[in-house]
C-alpha cells in the first residue's frame, strides 16, 4: 500500500514561503513609497490622482496582509 503524499508544509518549505514573503514586502515597501512620492507630486501639480490613490490603497492592504502572514510564522 502506497501512502498518500503530505500535504503538511515542511519547515523548509515554510522558510522558503518566509523568505518568499520577506521579498515580496521589500518590493511591496519601494512601491508604495514610490507610488505616495508620485501622487503628492501629481496632487501638486494639479492632476487627479483618484485611480493612482485606489491603487496605492490596494497595494497597501496587500502589503499588510504580508506582513501579517510574516508575523505568524516568525
Amino acid at each position: 500500500m502506497v501512502a498518500a503524499p503530505s500535504t503538511a508544509m515542511t519547515a523548509r518549505d515554510a522558510v522558503t514561503d518566509l523568505e518568499d514573503l520577506k521579498q515580496r514586502r521589500s518590493a511591496l515597501q519601494l512601491r508604495l513609497e514610490d507610488g505616495y512620492q508620485r501622487i503628492e507630486q501629481a496632487l501638486k501639480d494639479g492632476k487627479d490622482v483618484t485611480r493612482w490613490e485606489d491603487f496605492w490603497v490596494q497595494l497597501l492592504d496587500e502589503y499588510v496582509r504580508i506582513c501579517d502572514t510574516i508575523r505568524e510564522l516568525e
